[in-house]
């Protein structure tokens, strides 16, 4: 395998990764003049509607973009510049115990959904989504007669049944799936697990 040149990172999950925080900041570290980071506070600050991204790299890489940005969209305003000047300047450590409450709603999350037969959940090691695979429910039923020919279909069937809203997997690239956020508390997950199991073990 050829040995990389240059590296482009867009680590906006990059607090919410196992692991990955560290080693990114090593590569970074060696390989700074190769390497263009790009990211923004809507994940690791939940700023979501602040609308802020910023990069860092070579600097005539950084010039020719703001030259590019400039002609099409540059229009983060001063207030929401000012929040994410304090969100990075600030303190930090509500990171880590973010990231703790993260870990164990994930692990409620994957238990339970791994508890229903046709369901299998793996463990992510990372931002706060789950992507369980449902092959083995493909081809049941539902109580009223309607076959499960996709993950759509599924998803469908668990609003209709139990109102719990999730998204079809084909949208990621991960049909049959389904992706859920654990970005909620564990009253809410746990809730929503459970109907999850009650609308499976109904199809037939």
């Amino acid at each position: 395998m050829k040995p990389w040149r240059n590296v482009a990172s867009d680590p906006a999950y990059g607090s919410l990764v196992r692991q990955y925080a560290q080693k990114l900041l090593s590569w970074r570290l060696e390989h700074h003049e190769r390497t263009l980071t790009v990211n923004g506070c809507s994940k690791a600050y939940s700023m979501t509607g602040w609308r802020i991204g910023f990069a860092g790299g070579p600097a005539a890489v950084i010039k020719a973009m703001a030259k590019l940005q400039s002609q099409s969209t540059s229009n983060p305003c001063s207030i929401a510049q000012a929040a994410a000047t304090a969100a990075l300047n600030g303190p930090q450590d509500f990171l880590a115990e973010r990231n703790a409450a993260f870990e164990r709603r994930r692990d409620l999350v994957v238990s339970m959904l791994n508890q229903i037969n046709g369901v299998h959940c793996p463990r992510p090691e990372g931002a706060f989504y789950v992507y369980p695979d449902v092959s083995g429910l493909i081809g049941k039923q539902t109580p009223g007669g309607k076959v499960i020919d996709s993950d759509a279909t599924l998803i469908d069937y668990f609003l209709d049944e139990v109102r719990v809203a999730a998204v079809h997997g084909e949208a990621f690239g991960l049909s049959p799936a389904f992706r859920i956020s654990y970005a909620t508390s564990e009253a809410a997950l746990t809730e929503a697990c459970q109907r999850i199991q009650t609308a499976c073990a109904a199809l037939r």
